[in-house]
C-alpha cells in the first residue's frame, strides 16, 4: 500500500471511529435513561450467552439457570446494542493503532486512544458488575465524552497537517481564560453525570432552581456522599434531600458553565480575524445555547427520552468542541505559524481562511 493510500485508510478510519463513538454515547445515555443498565447481569455476555434472549424458549433456559432473575428482554436487547457498538468502536481504534504504528504517524495519540477504550472496557464491566455505583457510572460518562474527543482532535490534527493556519495572535492572551472556562465545563458535565447516575434528574420539576422551601433542605455536603454498601444503586438509594441538592447544584452549575462560556466566546470574537475561529466561535455558542435549551425543556417536558439523550449527545460535543477551541487557540496562537509539511502526494498546503475548515 503506498503512503498516500495508507494516509487516506488512516483517515477514515479516524471518521468511522468518531460515527462510532456518537453511536456508542447515544446507545449508552439510552441504556441508563430506559434503565437497561443491568437487563444482562453478567459481562460481557447476556445471562451466560453472547446475545440477549429473543424467543420465548430461550427465555425460558435462561429463567432455569437464573431462577431468582427477573429477565427483561427489551432492557437486555438495549443493553446488548450499546455492548455490540462499543465492540466494534474497540476493533476500529485496534486497527487504528496498527495503522498508526505501519505509518509511522500519529503513534503517541493512537496509543492514548486505545489505552481509553481499554479503561473503557473496564469501567463498563465494573458498571454492571458493581451494579450501577454511582461513581462508576459518572466515570464511564465521562470517558466516552473524552474518547470522542480524543478522536475529533486527532481528526483536526490530521486536516490541519496539510494546511497554513491564519495566525490570531491577538487570541493568545486569552488562552488562561479558555482554560478556566474548560475546568468549570468539566465539573459541569461531572455534575450531570453524577445527577444522572443518582437518579436525581426528575426530583426538580420547578424552573429555575425546585419546589418552594428547597433552601431549608439543600445540603452541600449530601452532594458529594459516596452511598457504598447497597446491592444495587439501580433507581438511586441517596434520599430527597441529597437528591435535591444534587439537582439544584448542577441547575447552579448550568449557569455559571453557560455565562462563563458565553464571556468567552463574546471576547474571542472581538480579538478574532480569521473566518475559521469566527467559524468555530460561533459553532461552539449554537451548540452552548442547544444544551441550555435541551436541558429547560427536560425540566418542562419531564425528561422525554428523546430530548434526554439528546442532552447527553449535545454536552459530548461541548466538551469536544472546547477541546478543539483550544487546540486551535494553541495552533494559532504560536510566534510564528509555519508550514506544515503534507503527507499525502499531490495535495499542497494552503492557507486556511475560513474557505475551508
Amino acid at each position: 500500500m503506498s503512503t498516500a493510500a495508507e494516509n487516506i485508510a488512516f483517515r477514515r478510519l479516524v471518521n468511522v471511529a468518531i460515527f462510532l463513538s456518537l453511536i456508542v454515547i447515544g446507545l449508552g445515555a439510552y441504556t441508563r435513561l430506559t434503565d437497561a443498565g443491568l437487563g444482562c447481569p453478567d459481562w460481557p455476555g447476556c445471562y451466560g450467552k453472547l446475545t440477549a434472549p429473543l424467543h420465548e424458549e430461550h427465555i425460558a433456559e435462561i429463567q432455569e439457570e437464573f431462577p431468582h432473575a427477573v429477565i427483561e428482554p427489551h432492557k437486555a436487547h438495549n443493553e446488548m446494542a450499546h455492548r455490540y457498538v462499543a465492540g466494534l468502536l474497540g476493533l476500529v481504534v485496534l486497527v487504528m493503532f496498527i495503522v498508526s504504528l505501519l505509518i509511522k504517524c500519529w503513534r503517541g495519540l493512537c496509543g492514548l486512544i486505545a489505552s481509553l477504550v481499554v479503561l473503557q472496557a473496564l469501567l463498563g464491566m465494573w458498571t454492571v458488575t458493581l451494579n450501577l455505583i454511582p461513581l462508576v457510572v459518572m466515570a464511564h460518562l465521562l470517558g466516552g465524552f473524552f474518547l470522542l474527543s480524543l478522536l475529533v482532535l486527532l481528526r483536526v490534527a490530521i486536516y490541519c497537517r496539510g494546511h497554513l493556519l491564519a495566525p490570531e495572535p491577538a487570541l493568545r492572551k486569552l488562552l488562561p481564560f479558555a482554560y478556566g472556562v474548560l475546568l468549570i465545563l468539566l465539573a459541569q458535565i461531572a455534575l450531570g453525570g453524577w445527577t444522572s447516575a443518582n437518579y436525581a434528574a426528575m426530583v426538580c420539576t420547578r424552573f429555575p432552581l425546585c419546589e418552594a422551601g428547597w433552601q431549608t433542605r439543600f445540603s452541600m455536603e449530601s452532594i458529594f456522599h459516596l452511598p457504598l454498601g447497597h446491592d444495587t444503586y439501580q433507581y438511586g438509594v441517596l434520599p430527597y434531600e441529597a437528591r435535591m441538592s444534587i439537582h439544584i447544584t448542577h441547575r447552579i452549575g448550568a449557569a455559571i458553565t453557560f455565562i462563563s462560556l458565553l464571556a468567552l466566546l463574546i471576547v474571542c470574537w472581538r480579538f478574532a480575524v480569521s473566518t475559521a475561529m469566527r467559524r468555530l466561535i460561533l459553532l461552539l455558542g449554537f451548540v452552548l445555547i442547544m444544551q441550555v435549551t435541551l436541558g429547560v425543556l427536560n425540566v418542562y417536558l419531564h425528561l422525554p427520552l428523546f430530548n434526554a439523550v439528546a442532552h447527553n449527545l449535545v454536552a459530548a460535543n461541548l466538551l469536544m468542541l472546547m477541546l478543539v477551541f483550544i487546540q486551535q487557540l494553541h495552533a494559532r496562537t504560536q510566534h510564528s505559524v509555519a508550514p506544515i509539511v503534507n503527507p499525502i502526494p499531490n495535495i499542497s498546503p494552503r492557507i486556511n481562511n475560513g474557505t475551508q475548515w
